[in-house]
């Protein structure tokens, strides 16, 4: 609800609480304001009332969020920023012209300040949808900014945060040397067309190395390094465990997360929970344990107290996280309690 000077009421306005002149209610909560009504209360005298806003007649989670002031505001201000990183891209890309870092620490200190929460910002970016020719741009803003919550998480310093950001930001650079439909498209890709996807972390980092004097080796390592895995099934050296290059490995994870959980032109975003079982799935052999541990937990536990539908229709708010199956937590749906972990026939399918 948004506070009113009396004097600045407006027809069609609804009143968002009750006035009530001395032990009776005069005017009740959900009416709709009109020159009457509007007299009626500057006659008690008041100075400001409470009048409803768009996020209050939202029902659903995501309805609050994409009604409310402050998602408005983001989307303004991350398209502006979006413009900025994309003239830096571009620049870089067909002029040569090098990054200045700094301007790419503005651009995630403006979207993503140090007050603004993981759980708030992943549900912005969950319902940011890019246009059609923005996608590679707003893939690599928006893992930069999942890289600035993840530096909190592992409690990293100014400096290495820092340093993370600008990995996020660069990591993926080698893509706009690939075809944009191959790299983007909707369907599953042929060998061929696979195997010219995983060149470009070669091209992203033959790249940066040209500017490598100015550029720190984690920056280059994690263009380079973002596709290997811990197990040794990643590309393109096939390294395992500690022959990683630790912002690599966090940038891995941010990229999976990403791509599963923000909007496509193509595709709807998938639902948290289900992004989470299927990257816990592989969790303990692809990435490094402390990093996918720290990350799903701090995901899941910012989900606590959501409201969610489940696979057999029901809705219910979730209470309580099972450690060893993130992706499973206990819901409250009315009087029922599911714990997910032990009915294996129920999951979790939307955040409502």
């Amino acid at each position: 609800m948004e506070t009113v000077a009396v004097m600045g009421l407006k027809d069609g306005q609804i009143l968002g609480e009750d006035i009530i002149v001395g032990d009776k209610i005069a005017i009740k909560k959900g009416t709709k304001l009109d020159s009457v009504t509007r007299k009626k209360i500057e006659a008690f005298h008041l100075v400001t009332v409470n009048i409803m806003e768009d996020e209050d007649f939202a029902e659903t989670y995501y309805e609050k969020i994409k009604a409310s002031k402050a998602f408005k505001q983001f989307t303004e201000d991350y398209r502006v920023q979006l413009e900025a990183y994309k003239v830096a891209v571009d620049s870089f890309i067909y002029k040569k012209v090098p990054f200045r870092l700094d301007d790419l620490k503005t651009i995630a200190g403006r979207l993503c300040p140090d007050s603004l929460m993981g759980k708030t910002l992943f549900a912005y970016l969950n319902q940011m949808k890019p246009r059609e020719n923005d996608m590679s741009y707003s893939h690599q803003l928006n893992v930069a900014l999942i890289c600035k919550v993840m530096a909190r998480w592992y409690k990293l310093s100014p400096a290495e945060t820092d340093l993370l950001i600008c990995c996020g930001f660069l990591y993926d650079i080698g893509k706009f040397m690939l075809p944009y439909d191959i790299v983007w498209k909707p369907g599953k890709l042929d060998k061929m067309e696979f195997d010219l996807i995983k060149t470009h972390a070669f091209h992203g980092y033959y790249l940066l190395s040209k500017f490598r004097f100015s550029l720190d080796e984690h920056i280059l390592n994690a263009t380079l390094q973002h596709h290997e895995r811990c197990d040794g099934t990643g590309y393109p050296q096939g390294l395992t465990g500690d022959q990683i290059d630790p912002y690599a490995k966090i940038v891995a994870i941010a990229d999976v997360y990403e791509a599963m959980t923000s909007a496509k032109t193509y595709r709807e975003p998938l639902c948290p929970y289900q992004a989470i079982q299927i990257i816990q799935g592989d969790s303990f052999l692809k990435y490094d344990t402390f990093f996918i541990s720290t990350f799903l937990r701090n995901i899941v536990d910012e989900l606590i107290g959501n409201r969610v539908r489940l696979s057999n229709g029901l809705e219910g708010e979730v209470l309580m996280n099972n450690q060893n199956d993130l992706s499973r937590p206990v819901v409250k749906c009315g009087d029922q309690i599911f714990d997910l972990m032990q009915n294996r026939s129920v999951s979790i399918v939307a955040i409502i």
